[in-house]
């Protein structure tokens, strides 16, 4: 049988696995060069083969970007955690990884789908706390009620509202700042800054503040 040791790691095994300045140092350049690829998507425009060629890989990297997004986020806590000094790597790595996961998120409405998930989950759970008293004297009836389908939409509708309203205002907010970051522009400065963090991790780690791992 196929054996992919990878899938077999524990968290802090992933963790330790990003624990070299060399994986570090490529993280950051490739991750950077996925952001930075608009910038020779502009620039091979009037070339015919060139230019379809870089508008294929920007589309497959705009999807592709969501979860080197997340990986980079999670190298950069990894960073953050063993190597405090290092708080420049750090927060080019989180801030490269928003600005790639923001290509996705910001063309979703993030408020209803945020409100849409916290109204399944707490009508999920309201359901479990009120199934027990559907048996219980003198309120009994208003438990089989709420518990019914009509009442749960009631519950989850008023839920929805409450989030919606709440959270929406705070999400809206984290997609304007993830628009600005996902756009070209910044994105492109963003990728540009993590080559070149990339490459300084290569020649002189402790210019950035890297020491040996522990």
């Amino acid at each position: 049988m196929l054996q992919i040791p990878f899938l077999d790691w524990t968290l802090a095994d992933i963790m330790l696995f990003f624990q070299d300045d060399w994986i570090l140092a490529w993280t950051l350049i490739l991750s950077g060069g996925l952001l930075a690829i608009w910038l020779l998507e502009n620039i091979t425009d009037p070339i015919p083969i060139l230019g379809t060629i870089f508008d294929g890989l920007v589309a497959v990297g705009t999807y592709l970007g969501f979860f080197v997004g997340i990986l980079d986020i999670f190298v950069g806590y990894v960073v953050w955690t063993v190597q405090p000094d290092a708080i420049i790597v750090a927060g080019v790595l989180v801030l490269m990884g928003f600005s790639l996961v923001m290509r996705i998120l910001s063309k979703f409405p993030l408020a209803l789908v945020f409100a849409l998930a916290v109204a399944v989950f707490g009508t999920a759970v309201i359901y479990g706390f009120l199934l027990p008293l559907t048996t219980v004297p003198v309120i009994d009836e208003a438990a089989l009620w709420l518990t019914s389908g009509k009442g749960l939409l009631v519950i989850g509708f008023i839920i929805f509202c409450v989030a919606y309203v709440v959270g929406g205002l705070i999400i809206k907010l984290i997609q304007l700042i993830g628009k600005i970051f996902a756009s070209v522009p910044v994105s492109v400065l963003v990728g540009l800054a993590a080559i070149a963090v990339g490459v300084i991790v290569i020649l002189n780690p402790a210019l950035v503040g890297l020491v040996a791992w522990p």
